[in-house]
């Protein structure tokens, strides 16, 4: 893989896909530990996990209308587009047919988690993959785990719909400023 800084970017076009995006809430999932394998194999550590992520399903729900409602693709192409157009350096394309390069930042796992095992603190977070496919659609730069995580915490119960989406939309701005100042200062 080549580094990013040796790439030659004439020109970048940036693309942002959500397909494989999904909400999510990730609490007793953060409780598990490898007793449920170790006491009863690999069929009670899945049984375990399972009934974890079905119980942070549940707390999940009363966040899924706030969820659909955000854009996180958007957000992130216009904060990392008005970035990089800023500066001026790579220039931007219209679309892929006119660039040398381009980047495609893919919307992961997104939601809320606990910040670790121990503290019952909530967070937003952002799961991202970035690479960068020059003109023949060739990768030549990759980064599979580029996760972002919110500033502010608080209790599952504090946060609110409307938290969320202020929370989130905040963290795919800044997600979005952060990917455009890797391409620019490379």
């Amino acid at each position: 893989m080549t580094p990013l800084s040796a790439i030659p970017l004439k020109s970048l076009f940036v693309d942002v896909s959500d397909q494989d995006s999904k909400f999510t809430v990730v609490d007793a999932r953060m409780d598990e530990t490898q007793t449920a394998a170790v006491l009863f194999g690999l069929v009670g550590g899945a049984v375990n996990s399972a009934s974890n992520a079905a119980s942070d399903n549940k707390k999940a729900d009363r966040f899924r209308q706030a969820s659909a409602d955000i854009d996180l693709k958007s957000i992130l192409l216009e904060t990392a587009n008005e970035t990089l157009a800023s500066h001026g350096d790579p220039p931007l394309a219209d679309d892929r047919a006119h660039a040398s390069h381009t980047l495609e930042i893919a919307i992961h796992d997104w939601g809320l988690q606990r910040t670790s095992h121990e503290n019952q603190q909530m967070r937003v977070f952002l799961k991202l993959s970035l690479k960068i496919v020059d003109a023949k659609n060739r990768v030549v730069w990759e980064k599979k785990h580029e996760n972002a995580v919110g500033d502010d915490t608080a209790e599952l119960e504090a946060f609110t719909p409307d938290r969320l989406k202020t929370d989130m939309e905040a963290l795919a701005q800044k997600s979005g400023k952060f990917i455009a100042n890797e391409i620019i200062y490379r």
